[in-house]
């Protein structure tokens, strides 16, 4: 399974962006909240297909579990064997475990990091989070525990975050599968994915997509870090009818567009969806929208910061 690499992120290592990330692996759903029917939540934790979720008892679930259960819930629909399902699982959670991931991924940001000192002065933030890989690599009593949040399905999820783009699951009728990463094309960097034979694309950027227009998901778009207070505020401000003007920049491929709406009325129902997608997936540099009330409000994304050796 592809790993990601410190030099292929595109957002700077920093402090504040591992608290961010972090926050996606908290317990904050109940069973019931994940949308998924309980016995087939429990039939699947009997099989052994939720790793990341405590045995026995009642658990919270984390942002990275809701969507490893609907990845589950989507082969479910359409059929897939339970076999099929175990061998996906076993792939990008059982193999992480198995060669420790966690301390493959601290080794690789603290050498990365290290090496990009050599060239440049480390930022205050770059400095910080060598520091606390450093500390966490130097902890026997940590590094003796397995943790959990560090498996191939999370980079994955943390890739479509951090670089903007589509990621998902790819199925082959014959039982193979991948995973990928959409960018102008479909395909795996060191392994072409065919896509010319019959498959079954899963992707989990359209489950982020449909998580983030939830209105019944609100109070989790912020503990979970899938927004910022600001981002929460332009989507609130949206539900609450209080926006006449909005201007949304993005970036696509260093193409620089626009999403402008200015009405006499309200931002409609698919425009609201379309820009509360923009924001969530962090497919944009730039916001600006004046409010009903007279304020007006922007600020700009920086997570597509690449930390070069510049």
């Amino acid at each position: 399974m592809e790993k990601i690499y410190p030099s292929e992120l595109s957002g700077p290592l920093s402090i504040e962006l591992a608290i961010k990330h972090g926050k996606l692996m908290e317990g904050v759903f109940s069973v019931k909240q994940s949308g998924i029917d309980s016995k087939i939540f429990h039939s699947w934790k009997l099989e052994e297909l939720l790793p990341t979720v405590p045995k026995g008892g009642w658990a919270d679930l984390s942002f990275i579990d809701y969507l490893w259960l609907h990845t589950l819930e989507t082969m479910r629909k359409f059929g897939c064997s339970k076999k099929l399902m175990k061998d996906v699982c076993n792939t990008l959670f059982i193999e992480a475990y198995k060669i420790d991931l966690r301390k493959i991924t601290l080794n690789e940001y603290v050498t990365h990091l290290t090496n990009l000192s050599k060239k440049r002065p480390l930022t205050n933030d770059e400095v910080a989070y060598l520091n606390a890989c450093e500390a966490e690599l130097n902890d026997p009593i940590k590094m003796a525990v397995t943790n959990y949040d560090f498996n191939y399905f999370a980079q994955l999820v943390l890739k479509c975050f951090t670089n903007n783009n589509e990621v998902g699951l790819v199925i082959f009728e014959d039982g193979r599968f991948n995973t990928y990463e959409l960018t102008s094309t479909l395909q795996k960097v060191s392994n072409p994915i065919d896509l010319s034979v019959p498959h079954l694309l899963i992707p989990i950027t359209s489950i982020i997509k449909k998580f983030v227009v939830d209105e019944e998901k609100d109070q989790f778009l912020t503990t979970t870090g899938i927004l910022n207070s600001q981002e929460y505020e332009v989507i609130k401000q949206i539900r609450n009818k209080n926006v006449n003007r909005l201007t949304v920049t993005c970036d696509y491929n260093n193409t620089i567009n626009k999403i402008e709406l200015e009405e006499s009325g309200t931002i409609n129902g698919n425009e609201a969806k379309r820009i509360i997608q923009q924001l969530g997936l962090k497919n944009y540099t730039g916001v600006k929208y004046d409010t009903r009330d007279g304020r007006t409000l922007s600020f700009t994304q920086t997570s597509k910061i690449f930390m070069d050796d510049k």
